[in-house]
């Protein structure tokens, strides 16, 4: 039987830029339709909730082991938005892509995803979580601030990172105020790197890491782009510095129990790296995504990578048993 899979996603919206920042564009959606169909899926693009919601329930309960759903829900500001799709499909017994909902929304809020990586020793920079909007500074200058449950560099520009008590002043309340709560941290002033797990439980694999350069000194959302890649990738890391990082990514993929993908952001100081933060969700556009830039450095194909998640996604269903309930109550 030929399976079907239903590209579940948000659209980018330029004329709310701020809201659909970690959005897919029209064009990632149709390249991913295109590659997919090429690969003898049939497919099917959704991206009205209820659309979404009406379709799985109406599959027929002995046909849900051949759909597919590739999980690009971001939503905003709600602490599950990027879980939406697991939790809904595991209910329903269908088989998504990605990790479960259970890890997408631990990984979206950073000072837990934190303070759980810290505790098994990897290491990470001196951290804070601040609601208060007039609390002073827990930490020696320099500081960073960022919102704790945001990605693709929401709220984040220049003025993020605090040099003295003016700064603190000028910058913490308004980003509360919008953002509550936001993560401090103790500025890593060296470069940024990135590297990408793909593997299911028990097969990880890490790619290759990259340094991440972009214009300025902070990794804003100014930066970020639906029409190209700003940034530049520089895969010159160092051998040693790689290793590490590798050894870093598989184990923290271990820790969370991560299916199909994540991609795992460091920083260094004085030649260390120091774990950033997780995206459990991160953008596949063979364009403006750092993920599929990864995995093709190796020499291999974007086709090759959204077959091998589609690949994943189904050895998930067969074997996990967070599936269990579902396929039970529906036998």
């Amino acid at each position: 039987m030929k399976c079907t899979v239903i590209l579940a996603c948000d659209v980018y919206d330029p004329s709310a830029p701020e809201l659909s920042q970690e959005w897919e564009s029209e064009e990632t959606i149709q390249k991913m339709e295109t590659t997919i169909k090429d690969l003898g899926y049939d497919v099917a693009v959704l991206s009205n909730p209820t659309e979404i919601t009406s379709v799985l329930c109406n599959i027929p309960l002995e046909e849900r082991k051949h759909w597919m759903v590739w999980n690009l829900i971001e939503g905003y500001q709600s602490p599950n938005r990027e879980a939406y799709i697991p939790a809904l499909c595991e209910y329903l017994a269908v088989p998504h892509t990605g990790s479960s909902a259970a890890v997408q929304t631990f990984t979206l809020d950073k000072y837990k995803t934190n303070l759980f990586l810290k505790s098994f020793g990897i290491p990470t920079t001196d951290f804070w979580l601040v609601e208060d909007k007039n609390q002073t500074p827990p930490g020696n200058f320099p500081l960073f601030i960022k919102p704790n449950g945001e990605g693709s560099s929401l709220g984040i520009n220049e003025k993020n990172r605090i040099q003295n008590s003016n700064d603190w002043m000028e910058v913490l309340p308004a980003l509360v105020e919008k953002y509550s709560p936001v993560l401090v941290e103790s500025y890593l002033s060296g470069r940024e790197l990135t590297i990408a797990v793909l593997g299911n439980k028990g097969s990880y694999s890490a790619t290759v890491p990259a340094f991440v350069d972009y214009p300025g000194s902070v990794y804003s959302d100014l930066v970020k782009s639906k029409e190209s890649f700003v940034e530049s990738l520089d895969f010159s890391v160092p051998k040693d510095l790689t290793n590490t990082l590798q050894t870093f990514a598989v184990q923290i993929a271990n820790f969370l129990g991560s299916s199909g993908y994540i991609r795992i952001d460091f920083k260094l100081e004085k030649d260390l790296p120091y774990f950033l933060e997780v995206n459990a969700t991160p953008g596949f556009s063979s364009v403006y995504s750092t993920l599929p830039l990864l995995w093709e450095s190796s020499g291999k194909t974007y086709s090759e990578l959204l077959n091998y998640v589609l690949d994943l996604g189904f050895q998930e269903y067969k074997h996990h048993h967070r599936y269990k309930y579902a396929k039970d109550k529906n036998l």
